[in-house]
């Protein structure tokens, strides 16, 4: 039994491979039944969602997370270790598997070099801004940002490092860490600098016969385990491209979605389809582990929060 612990709401991420038939068992359990819960089932537990917890449900997740991996269950992602995107991005820069970096809106007198975008530092929406190339521009969206509501500590200044893969076309990749197992996922293609959902038809045989042969080889593991390591996650998906020649990694989602095969008319992109979503279930199967008698949990500090939970909170959906 796998069971990923997620927000409210986010369930959605995994149901299609928890109905795969090629799937391990699989169990989805919200934070809010985690606190409240006093015994859990064995098996293998991954933290999810992340970035979507306040700062106190983040640490009596890790406080559980802790209860767990002492009680001897195979445990991934460990909540006060994992970094978020803003400390992420700093790692990865000041580590040199970055050429870009990124600031917090009060700390744009050391941003480097332009473009850059503004986006949020915590969820998954789009950015708050296009791209803005000068210092003024950039001053400007910030104050029109928060004018509209947004908090300040909440914006995250990113500097720009994408180039299109040809004319007209951006390209970003993605691979999922599942345990010690690195997966490549298929690209996603569109014609604007923002690639997140993609256009279909705009990347052609050429690119699709590149992205199987990346899906066959898997040519940037090493790369991506060392921007795994450096995040302290171990299981999510890393979204990355190319500037210059080298890799970029854009983010790590800890709670990403997947979809099962899909038809699509070029017959080479079926194939890649086919062999992401077999390899990403393999890599899933081997992190299964066997049940076993119930984990009694200790207290601590989820014992007051356990009443508070019940008898007056509920979480919301966070985007």
């Amino acid at each position: 039994m796998i069971r990923f612990l997620l927000t409210r709401g986010h369930g959605y991420t995994l149901r299609r491979v928890k109905r795969s038939r090629q799937s391990p068992p699989i169990s989805l359990m919200h934070y809010d039944r985690l606190i409240r819960a006093r015994w859990l089932r064995r098996g293998t537990y991954v933290f999810t969602d992340l970035d979507r917890l306040s700062h106190w449900d983040l640490e009596l997740a890790a406080e559980l997370y802790l209860q767990l991996q002492k009680a001897g269950v195979r445990v991934w992602n460990n909540p006060a270790r994992a970094k978020s995107r803003y400390p992420l991005l700093r790692a990865l820069h000041a580590a040199g598997l970055n050429d870009f970096n990124a600031y917090r809106a009060h700390e744009t007198g050391s941003v480097a070099r332009f473009p850059v975008f503004l986006r949020k530092i915590h969820g998954h929406r789009q950015p708050v801004s296009d791209l803005l190339a000068t210092r003024a521009e950039m001053e400007k969206a910030i104050d029109m940002a928060v004018a509209g509501g947004t908090p300040a500590e909440n914006l995250l200044v990113v500097e720009f490092a994408a180039e299109p893969v040809r004319p007209g076309v951006y390209r970003k990749l993605s691979a999922y860490r599942i345990g010690p197992a690195i997966v490549p996922h298929v690209c996603v293609h569109d014609t604007s600098w923002l690639v997140k959902y993609g256009k279909l038809g705009v990347a052609g045989e050429e690119l699709y016969r590149e992205e199987l042969a990346f899906l066959q080889t898997n040519p940037f593991a090493d790369h991506l385990r060392m921007a795994f390591d450096l995040a302290d996650i171990e299981y999510g998906r890393a979204d990355f491209g190319f500037y210059r020649g080298r890799i970029q990694v854009y983010e790590i989602n800890t709670n990403p979605a997947l979809e099962p095969p899909l038809p699509h008319p070029s017959p080479v992109r079926v194939e890649s389809i086919r062999l992401a979503w077999e390899k990403f279930l393999q890599a899933l199967r081997a992190i299964d582990s066997p049940g076993g008698w119930p984990i009694r949990l200790a207290d601590g500090k989820l014992k007051p929060h356990r009443v508070w939970k019940n008898l007056f909170v509920r979480s919301r959906k966070v985007p």
